[in-house]
């Protein structure tokens, strides 16, 4: 919908009964028809219209906290503690184009730093309290930033582990922030008003491939596909969010901008893990519950009572594509409306994203009786104005012809920090290339078969690990997350055999030897390629996950990259095929004594 269009829909709404909504439907059209509009402005603007400035707005749950632990901010307490940590900021000399760092677990602090900094058009760096110190101090130090704010525990360990505060500039606690009170003047021109492409954010990536990348989030760029979401985002009296995502993520900063925009009071979580998730939806009974599919993945497993989200009409989940077997038991919750009256049964909303494009670019919404499954992660977004896919040679290819995935949208970073190589490598003939692999069909619709690196390359051709573990996940329905990755082959190093690493709920009784049982029997009756060998792990932590939720499938490799070519499992629980097991039989014999002393 364009300017004009919104203006002349405004004019036609305000003679007419608008229905209850929190902030107002009017407010919301009024707030979409602001050019001005954006991600360094959305505070002010709100103030602006928003009638309802000391109602609660945003409740934050600290980590480990239950219901009588929630401290709950109104938009009025947002803007006086945007104003208290601007002033702060000022005193320091933080400017228009520097960069701050913040490393805290607060998930309100986070959200308040990233509205002062803006307000001075400087650019926030947040990172995710759950990144190494050694990490942390590499990536923010890449970023060269006028100061650092962190807990006091990580900022401890945060220049420990730079070994020195040379290249983070000044460091502080955010406890003496927030000690500091409101004294001091704000600078002349306050807030700070954006121009289109100003920068408003470094996003870091999950680091899936190594030290997390540093995308930049520009104010026009950052909010283009959110604008329309002013209108379309649950808003009814009733509704209420469960936010889950990492407040100091980008997607857990957009959430919170979009709650403050259009009213809709919403339970900030410092907490990811699914069960803490389900304690919380007991007495919080939220509409809308926002996660990645990690969360979702165990809510599914391990079981949430339907009491619990008996209200929940929509899960919305982005980043990597949710997997089937997860989707299908939470669609079962909940509720949905149809014919006037409220009917078993909720939606899932799936968006495949990345932070370098700022959002969702392609969609799926899933509901009891949907079948759009196989890896398909729908349509692109309406604000994706192209989607392809290219061959490593950079040719278009057609409908089914698996590739690279690439869209052309308003919404792409304005480029990685300090590093226009990256930035080019990431394009193509003006597209963004995401990263994954995959195709569409003929009816548009797009598939993700895997990310780049992930790709499992054998002697029968390439397989993908991602539809590889839809079909384990529903061979196995006590699995609460699956990871297919390479392994190197026993009869020939240069190429890779496909393995599976499985976490199950608790209690199960099944071994490693009839779970690959049962899951090669499910892959051989889907005509793919089986898995040489399975490997159970126990704990949450077993299998390595980076700080925005996603698999780190190169630690995953990394550990298990040799599990078919010794039979030394260290205490582990595996299970090979026959085929694996001769293959190093054959390799025991034929190997050198001398060598396998020496490794």
């Amino acid at each position: 919908m364009n300017i004009r269009s919104l203006q002349r829909h405004l004019a036609s709404v305000r003679r007419m009964k608008l229905g209850p909504s929190h902030r107002g439907f009017r407010a919301r059209l009024e707030l979409v028809s602001e050019r001005s509009l954006g991600v360094g402005t959305f505070l002010w603007h709100t103030l602006d219209r928003a009638a309802d400035q000391d109602a609660p707005l945003l409740y934050h749950l600290p980590r480990g906290g239950g219901e009588k632990d929630v401290r709950v901010f109104t938009l009025a307490d947002l803007r006086d503690a945007t104003e208290r940590y601007a002033r702060w900021f000022h005193a320091a000399g933080v400017v228009r184009g520097d960069r701050v760092g913040i490393y805290s677990g607060d998930g309100i602090a986070n959200f308040v730093h990233f509205m002062a900094l803006n307000s001075l058009g400087a650019i926030p760096a947040p990172v995710n309290p759950n990144m190494a110190p050694h990490i942390a101090a590499r990536y923010l130090k890449r970023l060269e930033p006028r100061g650092v704010v962190a807990d006091a525990d990580r900022l401890d360990s945060l220049v420990e582990a730079a070994e020195s505060p040379d290249g983070l500039g000044f460091t502080v606690a955010q406890e003496e922030v927030d000690a500091a009170g409101s004294a001091g003047p704000l600078p002349v021109g306050y807030p700070y008003m954006h121009g289109d492409h100003d920068p408003v954010l470094i996003a870091h990536s999950s680091g899936t491939t190594g030290l997390p990348k540093a995308p930049i989030l520009g104010h026009r760029q950052f909010f283009a596909g959110k604008r329309p979401r002013i209108l379309t985002m649950p808003s009814g009296v009733d509704d209420r969010n469960l936010l889950v995502f990492p407040p100091s993520h980008g997607s857990g900063l957009s959430y919170m901008m979009m709650a403050t925009l259009t009213g809709v009071p919403t339970l900030v979580m410092e907490e990811q893990r699914g069960p803490a998730v389900a304690e919380v939806m007991r007495w919080w009974k939220p509409t809308v519950v926002i996660a990645f599919p990690i969360t979702f993945g165990e809510l599914a497993a391990l079981g949430v009572e339907p009491s619990a989200a008996s209200r929940v009409t929509t899960w919305l989940s982005t980043a990597d594509a949710s997997h089937e077997a997860h989707i299908r038991e939470l669609v079962r919750l909940g509720r949905h409306r149809s014919g006037g009256k409220w009917r078993q049964g909720s939606r899932y909303i799936d968006g495949l994203a990345s932070t370098e494009v700022g959002m969702a670019v392609f969609q799926n919404i899933h509901g009891p009786d949907t079948d759009a499954y196989k890896r398909c992660v729908g349509h692109p977004e309406p604000i994706v104005e192209e989607a392809t896919v290219y061959d490593e040679q950079g040719k278009r290819l057609g409908p089914n012809e698996i590739g690279f995935i690439a869209v052309k949208t308003p919404t792409e970073t304005l480029g990685y920090w300090n590093d226009p190589d990256l930035t080019h490598r990431s394009k193509h003939d003006g597209f963004w290339l995401t990263g994954d692999i995959g195709y569409y069909d003929e009816q548009g619709r797009f598939y993700q078969y895997d990310r780049v690196t992930d790709v499992i390359h054998t002697a029968r051709g390439p397989v993908y690990s991602l539809p590889t573990e839809e079909l384990v996940l529903k061979a196995c329905r006590q699995a609460v997350d699956c990871v297919v990755a390479a392994a190197v082959s026993p009869t020939d190093e240069e190429l890779s055999e496909p393995i599976a690493v499985i976490r199950l709920a608790e209690p199960c009784r099944l071994t490693s030897e009839e779970l690959l049982s049962q899951i090669n029997g499910a892959l051989r009756k889907a005509g793919t390629h089986e898995v040489s060998a399975v490997v159970l792990v126990k704990g949450e932590n077993d299998i390595p996950l980076g700080v925005t939720g996603k698999v780190l499938k190169r630690e995953v490799r990394s550990a298990y990259e040799k599990v078919l070519l010794s039979d030394d499992d260290q205490g582990l629980d595996i299970a090979r095929t026959r085929a694996a097991r001769n293959s190093l039989s054959s390799r025991a014999s034929t190997s050198d004594p001398r060598q396998d002393q020496a490794v």
